[in-house]
């Protein structure tokens, strides 16, 4: 691979925003024919490094080459034309066309004076692009009601079919189940075989072993370190990034356990889930593990009152309550960080003091009017607890925030209700292993506090480590409940996949 002409180069590359340097000299080699993984926390420099390479930002100082001749990638459109895509973590599609015109949109082929799109060869074309991917989908059939990974298809389909040569792939698996990440994978070594260059960014460690033939980690905007995967371990990798072991990622402190502060009776809604039961008690983490579709994010809803149950009960500091409205489960002493931070969490527009002020906002108002300093001192508080990044602190949009940041955002509002019983919904989705160990530091203090803690969570280890009861869902029946002495990811896959009548709480 090192006799390889480069086919992207990044040479002394820097970068900043206001004050604040965001990439320092970095030196970059993509080859042909490489998935060449990059890795780092959130804030290391990785996004920027990425929309430099695709013309989104204009470096400060420093060049790229493309093949080893500099280029000036003065816009996305300019980085396509050299044969540079990116792919951002969530696809770029417009739901109401069809696939075919997702993958041509804005180059559609023409005919006539009149310019009439010449449909036939638009299917043609586009089913040709995804057959080249080995992916079984109908350039005709509508983007609405596709799967992520089918959308993510679509826009791979897209790049290809403009000749792209160089793929940079951003967080491409976060919103994949494990089969579909391993059609992906298959994919991607297709096209690094046809010679295709490919970044793969990443904070799944277990991933970046199975697909990278080189692995790159990024700190505070420097290039840390080149490793192959055979070569090194998670172990090192993670050390390269944050500076200390893996051991201490799932580490936290262990509270005495009180009291009963939620409990959950016979709750049910028709179709979705039913019978469940189980209780929450003050100082406890109780995660909730479950396959894709088990039913774990609807049974949260309809505690906090997003969705209406058919039946059951919730009680509070064992007093029976009637939660009809999220706004009621905050009057009641609930908090809910959802899965879904963009559509659900947050407002990518305003600023990061206003959505973590956002449920509270009659807290820092005084006859009408907004404490802006108020505000923003409560604000810096909080999201310093969590070491959110922000290039121009708390005043900047969350929308312009990577994703691991806008995760701590989301989490940092509800965590400034100051709330008795805490629901996190996948809380270190898109989170990388510092911030991830800062979360689990951050709930093991909360949890000694005395608040109750639900944590939902795909990330086994996660539920295993930080969990003093694990619950687990089957199809939207309780199918097994394990003390933190008798679980075991053998036993919490067995109750996971288990058929219902076979498998029965503990």
């Amino acid at each position: 691979m090192e006799a390889q002409i480069p086919r992207i180069r990044a040479q002394a590359v820097s970068k900043s925003f206001g004050e604040s340097p965001v990439l320092k000299r970095v030196d970059f080699i993509l080859y042909p024919g490489e998935i060449h993984a990059l890795v780092g926390e959130n804030g290391a420099g990785k996004s920027t490094l990425t929309r430099i390479l695709s013309g989104v930002y204009p470096p400060d100082a420093g060049q790229v080459l493309l093949d080893e001749r500099p280029v000036r990638l003065a816009s996305p459109l300019a980085a396509r034309q050299c044969g540079i895509a990116l792919l951002h973590q969530e696809p770029l599609v417009f739901p109401d066309l069809s696939v075919a015109e997702n993958i041509f949109l804005g180059r559609h082929p023409v005919k006539g004076i009149f310019r009439a799109i010449r449909w036939k060869e638009v299917y043609a074309q586009a089913g040709a692009a995804l057959e080249s991917l080995g992916v079984p989908l109908d350039p005709r059939a509508p983007m609405k009601g596709l799967s992520a990974a089918n959308c993510q298809m679509a826009e791979l389909a897209r790049a290809l079919s403009q000749d792209a040569y160089a793929l940079i792939l951003d967080e491409p698996t976060a919103s994949l189940t494990p089969g579909e990440v391993k059609e992906l994978f298959r994919i991607l070594r297709r096209l690094r075989d046809r010679k295709t260059a490919i970044l793969f960014i990443s904070h799944r460690l277990e991933e970046v072993f199975d697909i990278a033939d080189r692995i790159t980690v990024m700190r505070d905007g420097e290039i840390a370190g080149t490793a192959l995967p055979r070569e090194t371990s998670h172990e090192e990798i993670i050390r390269m990034m944050v500076g200390r072991s893996l051991g201490a990622i799932y580490s936290h402190e262990r509270g005495e356990i009180g009291e009963t502060r939620l409990k959950v009776a016979g709750l049910g809604i028709a179709g979705k889930f039913e019978g469940i039961s189980f209780e929450i008690r003050a100082g406890e983490i109780v995660g909730m593990a479950g396959l894709v579709g088990a039913g774990r994010t609807e049974v949260a809803n309809a505690v906090f009152g997003i969705i209406a149950p058919d039946a059951g009960a919730v009680f509070i500091d064992g007093r029976p309550v009637r939660i009809d409205s999220p706004q009621a489960a905050l009057r009641h002493g609930l908090a809910y960080v959802p899965e879904d931070r963009q559509k659900q969490g947050l407002l990518l527009p305003a600023s990061i003091a206003r959505n973590i002020t956002l449920p509270q906002l009659r807290a820092f108002t005084k006859m009408g009017w907004m404490s802006l300093k108020k505000e923003e001192a409560a604000a810096m508080e909080i999201s310093g607890r969590l070491r959110l990044r922000g290039h121009r602190g708390v005043r900047q949009a969350v929308g312009e925030l990577s994703g691991g940041n806008q995760q701590k955002v989301s989490l940092s509002k509800w965590l400034l209700t100051r709330p008795r019983v805490l629901i996190l919904d996948e809380p270190t989705r898109g989170i990388d292993v510092g911030a991830k160990a800062e979360a689990h530091r951050l709930m093991g203090e909360l949890a000694q506090q005395g608040m109750a803690i639900w944590m939902i969570s795909s990330d086994l280890p996660e539920v295993l480590a930080l969990s003093d009861r694990i619950l687990v869902l089957r199809e939207g029946r309780l199918t097994g409940e394990f003390t933190r002495s008798e679980a075991t990811q053998e036993r919490i896959m067995a109750a996971a996949t288990a058929r219902v009548t076979e498998a029965r709480p503990r």
